[in-house]
């Protein structure tokens, strides 16, 4: 017969070192509980008895039913057995939980957060400013410093780590924790664990790293197993000491299992819940991925301040009834509303993309339908919710309908540009145009604006009307296919939807796939799926979705009565259409009457002139129509005109705001190159000047020279926090690979067309553009080798090539992106550039970083300055990369912390 305390080393393996622990709990919870841990834990829920540490050791180690009733057998402890050593580990470790129960009820949790947590004293702050943190926002004005300081109250991880240990210390018996060599190491992974970035993953494996099975005394040989004692048998015959070397082997595997789940509950079990039930854990706008620790009480403060500012702005609260009244009659539901903090205040983000549900509970038995082809709610199998479908999902067949239409009939959009591409194809032909008529650029004028609270300033009623006049057609027809992407361990499914119209070439050749960098590892299906979504619907979903916009915040409803809903797949559709509509309207006639007037005076003084020649009117006749260049990406706009007299109109225009449209630009993003009358140059963060004295204006994330219109890109955003907030590092799965797949992704985002065309730039500025993307992607090498490196080294040669390949990798993906440009317009992308050139810009940018750093990279260091001695460039550069590689040229980028 079986001894039940042996069944100790009978647990099945439930948690491997690959599982990962589940962060999303602690993410954005409201929950609050003043008991330090929520009242449905496991710990408040169990009784410090034996029956409660039997039953958290089966919920830890995963003992099976058939396990637990095999408990019910006799224990030969009791028997005087000759297996009875010094002690039972069974006994023991249930022992040690029934202790772990008991103190975990007893310890004053708020006592220990106020120790480690303490918060700054912002009250007497507050309650001098009657101010709230969204009021500043919404009406454009400064935000006053305490609003500033409020959202800046988090706790720093260092505090957290602190509270979280000293809490383990109070709560877990010294003999669970391990010895005191083990404490610091335990730690030093909680650090690792609250350190991580929104994205990245944490597995049972960098739980246990370093942490030994031997220096945790349950799992030491002072209690031994029941079974047998091995080294009573010492001096038998070879077979029997093999058979004890087999029993050995399977106890040290079963200890091993009994570590990793403890370790496993420990952090999924006990870590994370503390953080779910005492903070609030979030990202916030100025920090990348970073995470940051809110006390609950703190959050609180905030929340409050944002709730009294949602009543006054564009929400009012609404009662059950009225939201149950406005979700009867459609299929989609509502958004749930969380805040996310900001410099100066917090934004309010909804997720449109999640299904919801309420109680049934108030709902008529059969859910009412309008409409043709509107759903019906749907009910869980316990009949006790009602559930929705996501906002987004059913608005996906409008998308589709006004993304043809855009297509179709794109000056509806007005200026509107979404992309980089867009941005090329309108600044390209001008810039050409302009220097066809001379080799110099005329005197250029820009204006740059920012729309103040775009999607919240929109007036309701009139994108309604607007789009009415977009949606004229009765019904549209949408085809259905399907793109399948190669993943590295799965096949990713992504549905697509099209509009299908005779006008339009709906052929999957001319689809755009979601995922354009994996094109080459994905093929589309066409599923021969089409539908008809008659515009009754279309208009329908519309009006519920601006009217009747019913978000849930920290369990309260709120109709949003202002705006566009931000988050929906329509969001920046709707508001290009409705800017689009404004320009069409009042400011494209309102540059034409300008534009008409300058004209005609121009043609008066050269015809009243006796020196004028008709080649001068020749040369205005051709100028005229090209005077001015307006893109606008969603609510940015951008205004290059020869004429300082419309680049005045148009800067006049928007400082005074277009009532109509309740559009007001916000003064903090305005700004000009040129002087108006008594006014110099708006004074703006969107103008810089380089150390050689060049200006540029910032504008959506690129930085134009507003004397020669050659276009670089804009690194500032990196500057605010440290590079590392901007990655997503991953430990799992062969990190060398990963990392060499990294590597190549860190030169995408910069590596456009817009940047390389000898059309837009001269051959010094696109080296610089291309030097200036390697300088970055070699900080990010080293911030992800520096993440790495404390559970994964790699040998300097390895990193090499991992270099060399990004290198080669980069010339051709600028031939691949400066190909895929030219489709069929009027103009020819231009690229003069060579591979070896790339290559030495490459070489030079990633010595230059990592020498910063030479310590951590002193063999790879000398690996690449063999490299670069070596290449054919060096010593006899011209004068095009000489320029690029001018520290002075980047001088921004040298200031990213890295």
């Amino acid at each position: 017969m079986q001894c039940c305390c042996s069944l100790i080393y009978e647990v099945p393996q439930l948690i491997s070192e690959r599982h990962h622990i589940d962060r999303q709990s602690m993410l954005y919870s409201m929950e609050r509980s003043l008991s330090g841990l929520a009242q449905n834990h496991v710990l408040k829920t169990l009784k410090p008895n034996i029956s409660g540490s039997k039953s958290l050791f089966e919920k830890i180690f995963g003992l099976s039913d058939g396990n637990a009733r095999a408990q019910s057998m006799p224990c030969f402890h009791s028997t005087g057995s000759f297996l009875l050593q010094s002690g039972c580990q069974y006994h023991y470790l249930v022992k040690l939980l029934k202790m772990l129960i008991h103190r975990s009820r007893r310890c004053n949790y708020l006592r220990l957060l106020e120790k480690h947590c303490a918060l700054p004293i912002l009250d007497s702050m507050a309650a001098r400013s009657s101010s709230t943190v969204l009021e500043s926002e919404e009406m454009g004005m400064e935000t006053h410093d305490t609003q500033s300081e409020s959202t800046r109250t988090y706790c720093s991880k260092s505090q957290v780590v602190s509270f979280i240990w000293a809490v383990c210390r109070s709560i877990i018996p010294p003999d669970l924790l391990g010895s005191p060599s083990n404490w610091r190491i335990l730690r030093s992974n909680i650090s690792k664990f609250l350190g991580l970035r929104k994205f990245e993953k944490f597995s049972v494996r960098q739980c246990i790293y370093k942490l030994k099975t031997s220096s945790f005394p349950f799992l030491s040989s002072k209690h031994p197993s029941c079974e047998c004692d091995v080294k009573s048998f010492a001096g038998q015959n070879e077979n029997i000491q093999k058979l004890l070397r087999g029993i050995k082997d399977s106890l040290t595997n079963a200890k091993h299992k009994l570590f990793v789940n403890w370790i496993f509950w420990f952090f999924s079990c006990l870590v994370v819940p503390l953080i779910q039930a005492n903070f609030y854990v979030t990202e916030s706008e100025h920090g990348k991925h970073d995470l940051y620790y809110y006390r609950k009480s703190a959050w609180m403060k905030l929340t409050d301040r944002a709730i009294n500012c949602l009543k006054d702005g564009i929400y009012n609260p609404l009662n059950e009834a009225a939201v149950r009244n406005i979700l009867s009659k459609r299929s989609f539901g509502f958004s749930k509303l969380r805040l996310r903090p900001k410099n100066t205040g917090v934004r309010m983000l909804a997720n449109l993309k999640a299904p919801s549900r309420l109680p049934r509970k108030g709902f008529s038995s059969r859910g009412k339908c309008v409409g043709t082809q509107r759903n019906k709610q749907s009910h869980d199998r316990t009949g006790k919710f009602v559930n929705f479908k996501s906002v987004n999902s059913i608005l996906r067949d409008t998308h589709a309908v006004l993304k043809g239409l855009q297509l179709k009939e794109p000056e509806k959009l007005g200026s509107s540009v979404f992309d980089y591409n867009d941005v090329y194809r309108r600044l390209c032909p001008f810039l050409m145009s302009l220097r066809n008529v001379s080799t110099t650029l005329p005197g250029l004028f820009i204006v740059v604006s920012d729309v103040s609270k775009a999607f919240d300033s929109v007036i309701q009623d009139k994108l309604i009307s607007v789009m009415k006049e977009v949606i004229v057609e009765d019904e549209y027809v949408l085809q259905q296919s399907c793109q399948v992407v190669c993943m590295e361990r799965s096949l990713w499914e992504h549905k697509n939807v099209l509009l299908t119209d005779r006008t339009l070439d709906t052929d999957l050749t001319s689809f755009k796939p979601c995922v354009p960098f994996r094109s080459l590892h994905s093929i589309l299906v066409n599923q021969g799926c089409s539908r008809l979504v008659k515009k009754e619907d279309i208009c329908f979903n519309l009006k519920e979705h601006l009217k009747q916009n019913v978000v849930q915040f920290d369990k309260n409803f709120y109709l949003q009565i202002k705006g566009i809903p931000q988050g929906s797949v329509l969001s920046s559709l709707l508001c290009s259409l409705y800017y689009g509509h404004m320009e069409r309207n009042l400011i494209i006639p309102l540059l034409e009457r300008v534009s008409k007037d300058i004209t005609e005076d121009l043609l008066t003084q050269q015809i009243s002139s006796s020196a004028s020649t008709m080649q001068n009117l020749r040369d205005v006749a051709v100028i005229a129509p090209l005077r001015y260049l307006l893109l606008r990406f969603i609510d940015d706009f951008l205004f290059i005109s020869m004429s300082k007299a419309l680049a005045a109109a148009f800067f006049s225009m928007l400082k005074g705001g277009i009532p109509d449209y309740n559009c007001y630009m916000n003064h903090e993003k305005f700004c000009s190159n040129f002087d108006i009358g008594h006014q110099l140059g708006h004074p703006s963060n969107r103008v810089c000047v380089s150390e050689k004295g060049i200006p540029y204006i910032c504008w959506s994330g690129l930085l134009i020279n507003s004397c020669t219109l050659e276009v670089q890109a804009d690194y500032s955003r990196y500057l605010i926090n440290h590079l590392r907030s901007a990655l997503t590092v991953r430990w799992q799965d062969r990190p060398g690979h990963n990392l060499k797949r990294k590597v190549c992704d860190f030169l995408r985002p910069k590596c456009h067309t817009i940047f390389f065309d000898s059309n837009i730039n001269s051959a010094a500025v696109v080296r610089l553009n291309i030097y200036q993307a390697f300088l970055l992607c070699a900080m990010k090498f080293h911030c992800y080798v520096s993440e790495l490196s404390y559970i994964c080294k790699l040998r300097a040669q390895f990193y090499l090539k991992i270099i060399m390949r990004s290198l080669r990798y980069m010339y051709r993906l600028i031939r691949r992106r400066m190909h895929s440009s030219y489709g069929g317009h009027n103009f020819r992308p231009i690229l003069n550039l060579q591979d070896q050139e790339v290559k030495w810009l490459g070489l030079h940018a990633y010595i230059q970083v990592l020498k910063m750093k030479q310590s951590r990279h002193k063999v790879l260091l000398s690996l690449l300055n063999s490299k670069y001695c070596a290449h054919k460039l060096t010593g006899n550069t011209s004068s095009d990369l000489n320029y690029a590689i001018e520290r002075s040229n980047s001088s921004s980028l040298w200031r990213i912390k890295y």
